[in-house]
């Protein structure tokens, strides 16, 4: 019982994960950031992180405006017509334009450039370098009067991102830490052991004992499950959890047996020489 509850608990997370996040978001941190993984993000010093959150935040606002342009959504004036899509430029370096939008036999019928900001003057700059090419901006810059309002802001995508890097930049100790819950299965246990001590089916020395070695086994049970957890073993946490716990189990035992078995051979011996100075004795 111990070992089980101690291996189920394990999966019970008190923060958000990658899981939690949109997936548009994930694929926007990681194709702005191809360098990074789950597993390093957290070691990017701050400037290198506001960088990270800055390049995947454009990214992330031309995925959302093209994903909500091909599910039929409005998106500031935009809005697609019968048989056309938005598709996303191949290249994050793409000159001139970021969007274009196609008819149902694949031709343009019009190109955007999309920009996640709050700077008007990066805008004109946009502006000046492509006077031709509209731009879809966030909602900030709105009022300049030069770009489409998409009714999305900077401030809104910047939060989004800065949760989502928060995310997955997640240490090992940190996702350890998130996945460690002893507290449940030894609170169970100490109730279930309190109870056989005040029906009277175990002695105070026996429920301490018994505190005592459970509380080992879960714990033990825990961090095992919990470790393989945090290194993305997802479901395996759960049976490495109970095997550990029974090589751990296994292993006391054995101890206890040892022990066990020295003490009472210590025992007889100590009478047999009793026995054996008793035999001298008479005889003399």
């Amino acid at each position: 019982m111990d070992i089980t509850v101690a291996a189920a608990s394990v999966q019970i997370s008190v923060g958000d994960g990658p899981q939690d996040v949109d997936p548009l978001l994930l694929k926007a941190i990681h194709d702005t950031n191809p360098t990074l993984s789950e597993t390093n993000v957290f070691a990017l010093d701050a400037e290198a992180l506001q960088g990270a959150v800055n390049t995947a935040k454009g990214k992330y606002f031309e995925y959302l405006v093209v994903d909500r342009l091909n599910q039929g959504q409005q998106v500031g004036p935009l809005v697609l017509e019968p048989g056309q899509q938005a598709v996303l430029a191949d290249s994050m370096t793409q000159p001139g334009w970021d969007l274009r939008i196609v008819d149902e036999h694949g031709a343009a019928v019009e190109y955007l450039q999309l920009k996640a900001t709050d700077s008007v003057a990066y805008i004109r700059t946009a502006l000046e370098r492509y006077p031709d090419i509209q731009i879809l901006a966030s909602g900030e810059v709105a009022d300049s009067g030069l770009v489409l309002d998409s009714g999305i802001t900077d401030q809104e995508l910047r939060a989004h991102v800065e949760l989502g890097v928060d995310a997955v930049d997640v240490s090992l100790t940190e996702n350890f830490l998130d996945h460690f819950h002893p507290l449940l299965p030894l609170a169970a246990m100490t109730m279930y052991e309190g109870h056989r001590l005040w029906v009277g089916q175990k002695s105070m020395d026996g429920f301490k004992l018994a505190l005592a070695r459970r509380s080992q086994r879960i714990v033990f049970t825990q961090s095992i499950g919990a470790a393989v957890y945090a290194m993305d073993g997802g479901l395996l946490s759960f049976p490495v959890a109970i095997a550990g716990g029974l090589v751990f189990d296994r292993t006391i035992n054995q101890a206890a047996i040892a022990t066990s078995y020295h003490s009472h051979q210590g025992r007889l011996l100590a009478l047999r020489l009793l026995q054996q100075e008793r035999q001298l004795s008479k005889e003399i």
